[in-house]
């Protein structure tokens, strides 16, 4: 009983402390002077291990950013920027639309994009101050406010953590199936069942079959609420569909091979909630991958729900087309057929006493 709790506060300890990693950070820049470059390093305080390069166009920035020779970098484009529209990397780093800038970004390198929106803030303040008339302070200001909404919203949090928790629940959900099985099982049932010209496998097959169109329907719940109610955006339907046919097949193959070791009902209970939250917590349900460190973000792709949210991710938050879903929906369809194999295997210790 030690182990899981050990496990989880390791993970939780490893994905914050993490943080506070002295690896360089290299932030490429283009579009900027070296001397405004400059003012703006020493106005963001970045720590000693962000490194600025310059970069000479926004391609080969958005080149770099990709191939991971920078873990980020700021574009800033050319033409006429009024005070309104610096001060919104200030007020809001990250925001879209931020007129003048553009803060290039990879998937797997959170830190890098949050230096990088720290930068393009440093980059807009200090050409907000070069804007700035000299003057005295004896004269009264006039001063109006315009109030008005930056950024998504919450929208982008919302499209990750809702296919995300609804994983978790689906793993949980299809342990506590099978935990009626065993339940059956001890009262007798299973027994009765048994001696009925009916064969085990079709017993546990029937289970199954239940318990996965009650996740996957708890699924599809959850993706048409968020997205009619919130707004949320899951991505292109046929991708989100297919993610949900394979999470759902791979999370019930997996609880069912989970519980068939268990010999009482508060034993299944007991694996499928401890073994679901350390996969959470690994696979990124709870804290998105990228800010785990590196050996742990490699460990989440060998769980369900790891991949799982790489196919979900691809298409909430880079919005890429159903096609890119195919290699992590195939992914699951192994982890599917492997646990769920090995489950019936064990179908005779399933549903005798």
């Amino acid at each position: 009983m030690l182990v899981a709790p050990l496990a989880i506060a390791a993970i939780l300890g490893f994905a914050f402390a993490g943080n506070a990693s002295t690896a360089s950070v290299p932030i490429g820049v283009t579009g900027a002077s070296p001397a405004l470059v400059r003012a703006a390093v020493q106005a963001s305080q970045l720590p000693p291990n962000v490194s600025v390069h310059f970069v000479a166009g926004e391609d080969a920035l958005k080149r770099e950013v990709a191939d991971g020779t920078l873990d980020g970098g700021i574009a800033v484009r050319r033409g006429h920027k009024s005070l309104g529209h610096l001060l919104i990397p200030m007020v809001a780093p990250g925001a879209t639309p931020s007129p003048g800038f553009d803060v290039v970004d990879r998937g797997n390198a959170l830190i890098g994009q949050e230096y990088a929106e720290s930068l393009a803030a440093g980059l807009a303040s200090r050409l907000y101050a070069g804007r700035l008339y000299r003057g005295t302070a004896t004269d009264p200001a006039a001063i109006s406010i315009q109030t008005g909404m930056v950024g998504n919203g919450g929208k982008a949090v919302l499209n990750y953590f809702a296919p995300s928790i609804a994983v978790v629940f689906l793993f949980i959900g299809s342990g506590l199936g099978m935990r009626s099985l065993l339940m059956e099982r001890a009262t007798g049932t299973l027994a009765r069942l048994v001696a009925a010209p009916i064969r085990p496998r079709s017993i546990v097959w029937g289970k199954l079959l239940a318990i996965a169109l009650t996740g996957l329907s708890s699924i599809l719940v959850v993706w048409g609420v968020t997205a009619a109610v919130f707004g949320a955006d899951w991505g292109a339907p046929l991708g989100v569909l297919l993610m949900c046919l394979g999470a759902t097949a791979a999370v019930c193959g997996l609880g069912t091979f989970l519980t068939s070791f268990a010999r009482t009902p508060q034993e299944a209970f007991a694996a499928s909630l401890i073994v679901g939250l350390v996969l959470a917590l690994l696979g990124g349900n709870l804290l998105p991958p990228g800010a785990l460190p590196e050996f742990l973000q490699v460990l989440s792709l060998g769980t369900p729900n790891g991949w799982a949210l790489v196919g979900f991710g691809r298409l909430a938050l880079l919005h890429d087309p159903a096609s890119s879903v195919l290699g992590p929906f195939a992914v699951l369809c192994v982890i599917a057929l492997v646990t769920g194999g090995l489950a019936m295997t064990r179908i005779r210790r399933m549903v005798t006493p």
